[in-house]
Order: C-alpha cells, then structure tokens, then sequence
C-alpha cells in the first residue's frame, strides 16, 4: 500500500479495509476480551467490553512505517501532548497480536462527539489544537521515518508526476470509442485542471518552498496529514482528542493546515472568510510567516481531487461502479471553477 502525499476522505477505502477483517471468536480469544458488541466504524471495529469499549484495527502497514506511527504517537506523549489514542499493549510489553496471518491492535475507544467543522467554535479548537501538536512534534527523530513517509522536498516532482499522469489519463479517454459520461466530464475539464497544475508548479518553484522545508529539517516535526473533523473527537469530559495517525508523514507544517482550509473550503462553497479564519485561528497559537502563506497558493491551486478520482478509475480501475464514479467526478470537477475564484480571492487578501 501506497501513501499519497495529498490524502481526499476516501469511504471506499474503508470498506475494503474492513472486508479484510477476520473476526472470528478464537481472535477475541487471544484478545482476552468478553465481546459483548461488535460495530464497524469507518476502517476499524468498537468492541464493547464488560471491561470498557476499546478500538480493533488490523495492521495494513509494513513493520517500518508501523513503527514511525507508534514513535510519532509516543513522541507527542513525551512532548505533553496528551490529546492522542492510548494503545493496550499485552502482559508482556508487547503491541500486536497475530490471528491467521494478519496482525491486529487495540487502542482505549474514546466516547464522545465527532467535531463539525461547520461549527465555529469546533473549527477553533481544532485548529488551535492541531497547532500544539505541531509544537509537540519538533525534535522528532527523522532516521525512524521511512522514505515512503518523508515528503519533505518532494513536492515539485510530485506535482510533476501527477501532470504526467492527467497527460496519460487524457490520451487515454479519447482513445475510446464508446467514451462513458465519466469520460466526457473528465475530457470536458481537464485541460483547465492541466493549465491549472502547470501554474501551480510553476508558482511553487518560484515559492520559498525550499526554505520552508530547510526550517523544517531542523525543527524535525511532523504532520498529522487526516486531520479530518471524524479524527477529532470531544469526549464527555470535554477534553480534545486527535485520532487515527495512520497518514502521519515528514513533511512541512503548513501541508495539515492547508487540507484543513480545503476540507472546509469544499464545505462552504469555498468561502474565503472562512479560510482566512482558519488562518487567523491557528496564527494565534502559532504564528504563520508570509513565506508559508505564498506556499498555501500552489497546494490550493493544484487540482488534487481531480486527479486523483480520474487515477482510481483509469489507472487503479476501483470496482465501484458507474453512479459513485460519475457522481464524484461531477463534484470534483466543479471544484476546478470554485477554487479558481478562491486563489484569486486569496491572493489579493494575504
């Protein structure tokens, strides 16, 4: 399995993920765990206890990046920063338990509300909280992340293999003869979302990118990189809680604050008010220099989204069918005109 460097919420995903499960009574034997309740929540299972709810996830990742997660996790533990999952480890130290050729973990089920983003007073502390746990993340050992989960620097090539790849996907859809709805959509917008990927290139390289990631090795932080509001949870006691570090990843802070601009901008007819709050609600806890908010303009201005609901179904070819595929690709492409708007609006204001 692959990390891409811009993750899009992907349901799909997650029930592949759970399809892969093997619940079976000898694994909850080896758990050691009277089930009394059994729900599939996203890509993982809540299991009720008499003993308390705890959080059943299987082990998708090779050993290296399973370690870089546990030791970013501890990491912010260390640093006080205590708003994390907590992992159950076994009688004798130890984390996983393997049933039938795969490998499982538990971690403490926190109860309470997922944030809603459309809330303001969520968004705040989201964003407040996200960046203490920037703070919380510098002085990382770098040598534990893998190579697959560095990314700092590599945003140029990325972008890079990503035009490549519509260039491909375009050549593609007009080879067909019998072209399907998706493919007319796709043909109907993606030289915009080519001229589109090509500035934001080109407004990357001429960014101060490169000193943004130069400061970045020195702070040796980390970025959560799904802040999505279903992995931020307020329990009962009001306290916030960051879950699931599965896309965590090396690489400039200002990558988890401009997902959570999108995320919201997507939620708001891409309101810039909105996005400035974002900024102003983090700047606060943290301040943002101007260097970063220049870098914001080519993450925003590449079409992510596009590309990468257009790859699933010309490259990876995802069995999802028709309606879901042509469905994602008429929100997706809309974006391309909205978000034009936006970087104009954006520009002009920062």
């Amino acid at each position: 399995m692959t990390i891409d460097t811009f993750i899009i919420e992907n349901k799909q995903k997650d029930r592949e993920i759970l399809s892969d499960y093997n619940l079976d009574l000898e694994l909850f034997n080896l758990l050691g765990l009277d089930v009394t309740d059994i729900v599939p929540v996203r890509n993982i299972f809540r299991i009720t206890t008499p003993k308390g709810m705890f959080s059943l996830k299987r082990v998708i990742y090779q050993k290296e990046e399973m370690d870089f997660i546990m030791s970013a996790v501890e990491h912010l533990r260390k640093n006080g920063f205590e708003n994390v999952m907590e992992y159950m480890t076994k009688d004798d130290g130890s984390l996983f338990y393997e049933y039938d050729g795969e490998k499982y973990y538990l971690t403490k089920w926190v109860d309470g509300r997922e944030l809603d983003y459309l809330n303001p007073i969520d968004l705040k502390s989201a964003t407040h909280l996200l960046s203490q746990m920037h703070k919380a993340s510098q002085g990382f050992d770098m040598s534990i992340a893998p190579e697959s989960r560095n990314f700092l620097g590599k945003w140029p090539e990325n972008f890079k293999e990503r035009i490549s790849e519509m260039n491909e996907m375009k050549f593609r859809a007009l080879l067909k003869k019998g072209r399907a709805h998706f493919d007319k959509i796709y043909l109907e917008f993606v030289d915009m979302c080519l001229e589109d990927a090509h500035r934001a290139r080109k407004l990357l390289m001429d960014s101060p990118y490169e000193e943004l990631v130069s400061k970045a090795k020195e702070e040796s932080g980390f970025i959560h990189h799904d802040y999505a509001h279903h992995n931020l949870i307020q329990s009962f006691d009001g306290k916030l809680y960051v879950l699931d570090f599965d896309y965590c990843a090396v690489d400039i802070r200002i990558h988890d604050l401009g997902s959570l601009i999108i995320r919201n901008m997507k939620k708001t007819g891409w309101d810039i008010d909105k996005a400035l709050y974002i900024i102003e609600c983090y700047d606060k806890e943290s301040p943002i220099s101007n260097d970063e908010l220049k870098v914001l303009v080519p993450f925003f201005l590449f079409p992510q989204d596009f590309w990468q609901i257009s790859r699933q179904y010309y490259i990876e070819k995802k069995d999802w069918g028709d309606r879901d595929y042509l469905d994602k690709m008429n929100t997706k492409s809309q974006y391309t005109i909205s978000r034009r708007e936006f970087i104009e609006e954006f520009e002009k204001r920062i």
